[in-house]
């Protein structure tokens, strides 16, 4: 059988998962794509193939392209080691030699895990036109001001690069013993993305906020706008879930460690169609003041001068309405935004929220007096990409 590589296939697309994670799981194929399509391109890597290169014709004859190990939810999609000259074709095979440790990859769960949870950032990441490949992205250093962020060219340095490059001390080995998974440069903004998948998070605070600061030192040393990061991008299977990971954290007695206090604003992206459609928001600078303009007038706008957190307030018949516009699902301004409901029980709530967030946010709210404005998703993706 022949397989033609070339940019953009689901070929070269799973062999750039694969040498940037250095494996992945076979539950989330559905992230790339049609699944069936992708199971059927594990199924026939498996068998004996050659693979041609679209650019240079060169052919590498192959008794098979994947490895599957594990069983059930860790069942992982890894590269035969005779395969790994493909690398060279787009410039990864030495990076993907120095995270593989010499071309072996553990087998034990917490290390599936967490490369599962690296290896579905980085799905999401790359439908979303965000880059993914190390040889791609700019040189970052730390230790004196560089610039080299381009603000229009966003990309995803995952947990290890950022080890990387924030070098061997202690402070840059502890993140890889954290949640994080990695950082997203976007849209005039940082983010710390965690991967919450179908369980609540484990949380370390201290090791996260330490996490943060090395990548706070790499993005202070690379950007011309280079702000305190207070933002994080949650994946995971359910916003049940990952609200649990925040609301979790409310045990920790040093209250500066809990997740909400070390990030103000906490977005979360779902594990489905919607995740990198939703992702690619991110990437368009100043993305929440543009929908907030096209939402509302100026007089009806807080622009950040409210008591408490919410958006605009509107006129009804039962009064002043408070409006919390979700539709960057900050989970962290909705849980505030709950608080603040609750504790001024006489005013009104709304928050406009996408239709597929609608269900979880009316049964988190229930008890206040808020209401749910739904806007389809589509709506607010033409108002941004269209506009």
């Amino acid at each position: 059988m022949m397989k033609t590589m070339k940019s953009g296939s689901q070929l070269y697309r799973l062999m750039c998962l694969l040498s940037v994670a250095g494996e992945y799981p076979v539950k989330s194929l559905h992230l790339l794509g049609n699944k069936r399509m992708y199971r059927k391109l594990v199924k026939e890597g498996l068998s004996p193939l050659t693979v041609r290169n679209s650019v240079t014709g060169e052919t590498l004859s192959l008794p098979r392209l994947f490895n599957l190990c594990g069983k059930g939810k860790l069942k992982t999609i890894r590269l035969y080691a005779g395969a790994l000259p493909i690398l060279t074709w787009f410039g990864e095979g030495e990076y993907y030699e120095s995270i593989t440790h010499g071309y072996s990859l553990p087998m034990n769960q917490s290390h599936l895990d967490r490369n599962h949870r690296v290896g579905e950032a980085l799905a999401v990441c790359m439908d979303a036109e965000i880059e993914i490949l190390p040889h791609n992205l700019p040189k970052l250093q730390v230790g004196r001001r560089a610039y080299l962020i381009d603000p229009g060219s966003p990309f995803f340095l995952t947990s290890r690069a950022i080890k990387q490059i924030g070098g061997d001390d202690d402070e840059a080995n502890k993140t890889n013993f954290t949640r994080m998974v990695g950082g997203v440069f976007a849209g005039n903004n940082c983010y710390c993305v965690f991967n919450t998948r179908d369980s609540v998070m484990k949380w370390s605070g201290g090791g996260e906020m330490k996490a943060k600061y090395n990548l706070q030192c790499i993005y202070e040393a690379n950007s011309v706008k280079s702000d305190y990061i207070r933002s994080a991008i949650i994946l995971g299977n359910s916003p049940e879930i990952a609200m649990g990971s925040i609301e979790s954290t409310a045990k920790i007695s040093r209250k500066e460690y809990r997740f909400d206090s070390v990030f103000w604003y906490i977005h979360y992206i779902p594990l489905n169609e919607y995740g990198a459609r939703f992702l690619k928001f991110f990437t368009i600078p100043n993305f929440k003041e543009k929908l907030l303009q096209f939402l509302f007038d100026d007089e009806e706008r807080t622009f950040g001068r409210a008591n408490f957190d919410y958006d605009a307030l509107i006129p009804s018949e039962q009064g002043n309405k408070h409006v919390l516009v979700l539709l960057d699902c900050d989970l962290a301004r909705l849980k505030r935004f709950k608080e603040a409901l609750q504790a001024y029980t006489d005013l009104l709530g709304e928050v406009l929220c996408f239709d597929w967030m609608a269900r979880y946010v009316q049964k988190y709210l229930e008890g206040t007096n808020a209401t749910i404005k739904c806007i389809p998703f589509y709506v607010v993706e033409k108002e941004l990409f269209e506009s």
